[in-house]
């Protein structure tokens, strides 16, 4: 059973478990959907969807590496890590189900293999005692921890757009490379924009750097 946090105190509390801030958090979503506004239609189409995926990490990073956090890209996922050292941080855009407690979002796009290793330790690190599997070691910083992801889905109202996101930890992998197994997720306050017209069909992520790769049948 997934833990879901929706109420504004136990998402307040979760986030100060691991160090974050729903207030900081949403600095960040907001100065990345400010750059992503810049864009027009005349520019292409993927553009609007990549920039706000980068500023997120960007902004995010800028915000937390002050305060101990640290930055990485193992195989070219980038990732903000805890001081700890115990879990790391990417984003993603999701599906329409994002940011809605009672339903459950995936990954907007299938993921390549980086980022399914990923998922896949989680789900090694939640096995039950003496079930866990053997993990290879670790070669790049970052490998081998947990990752918690930051979904975010625009979807457009009458005054503008709504930005919908949720800080979710994946258990498993879905179907095609769209993840959408959740062990926990913590529900984020929407942000309203008014005047701002969603690009719907732009794309974002790590799509363009790490292909997933399919057996034909």
């Amino acid at each position: 059973m997934t833990v879901v946090h929706a109420e504004d105190l136990g998402v307040r509390d979760r986030l100060a478990e691991l160090g974050l801030s729903v207030d900081e958090i949403e600095n960040a979503l907001r100065r990345a959907e400010a750059e992503r506004n810049f864009c027009t239609p005349l520019d292409p189409v993927s553009l609007p969807g990549n920039i706000f995926w980068g500023r997120t990490i960007r902004f995010l990073r800028e915000a937390y590496i002050p305060e101990g956090w640290t930055s990485v890209s193992p195989c070219n996922v980038p990732l903000l890590v805890a001081p700890s050292g115990n879990f790391a941080i990417t984003a993603s855009s999701g599906s329409a189900e994002t940011g809605y407690a009672a339903l459950t979002p995936s990954t907007r796009y299938p993921k390549g293999s980086a980022v399914i290793k990923r998922v896949e330790t989680n789900r090694q690190l939640l096995l039950p005692f003496g079930e866990t599997e053997v993990q290879p070691e670790p070669h790049d910083a970052g490998d081998g921890i947990p990752t918690w992801f930051l979904l975010y889905h625009h979807s457009k109202t009458d005054q503008g757009t709504r930005l919908h996101a949720e800080l979710s930890f994946p258990n498993d992998t879905g179907n095609r490379g769209k993840i959408s197994s959740w062990y926990e997720r913590i529900i984020l306050p929407w942000i309203d924009f008014e005047g701002f017209t969603p690009f719907v069909d732009d794309s974002d992520d790590q799509g363009g750097i790490d292909i997933p790769i399919e057996r034909l049948a």
